[in-house]
């Protein structure tokens, strides 16, 4: 993932993007994933696209970003992220006792 970060730089957009700034497709990116986890001997069925969009909306949320800013980075049309964003309960009584 560093090297990739590396290559692509901070510039705004997705994370996953062809070179020309295209964003990286569902149906491209779920491919590419399924072949990553078969070369490294994974389980492919245990991870699927939906886990990067729910981690990345949960750290979003976490540091503080708005609810535009998370809708924005996701490419989400509707309110839909909101059911992407996973803080638990532990974290929530964590982040409050201090």
């Amino acid at each position: 993932m560093r090297l990739y970060i590396a290559v692509r730089g901070n510039s705004p957009g997705p994370l996953f993007m062809f070179p020309g700034g295209a964003p990286v497709s569902k149906s491209f990116f779920s491919v590419q994933l399924k072949k990553s986890l078969t070369w490294a001997g994974l389980p492919h069925g245990s991870y699927k696209g939906h886990s990067f969009r729910i981690g990345a909306a949960t750290t979003a949320a976490m540091r503080g970003l708005s609810d535009e800013e998370i809708q924005r980075m996701g490419r989400w049309k509707s309110q839909a992220f909101r059911k992407y964003i996973r803080i638990t309960m532990l974290h929530l009584h964590s982040s409050t006792a201090t």
